[in-house]
């Protein structure tokens, strides 16, 4: 089964934040330093969350999700 996805690139500023699905999902960037961004997302209660998923690039451990 295919999913059908959209992809969307924005640039944010500190204190600057985006919403999907009539607000039910915002993503705001709380933080940024170097490389690195502190993203704060806040979701309606009836959103789902899949477990994390180990990012392309970075090695897999050996440390498992409970």
């Amino acid at each position: 089964m295919t999913i059908k996805t959209t992809t969307l690139f924005r640039m944010l500023r500190v204190g600057e934040r985006v919403s999907f699905d009539n607000g039910r999902i915002t993503l705001s960037l709380e933080d940024k330093s170097g490389r690195t961004a502190r993203l704060k997302l806040t979701l309606a209660q009836n959103v789902v969350v899949d477990k994390p998923r180990v990012a392309a690039n970075v090695e897999p451990s050996n440390t498992q999700l409970e």
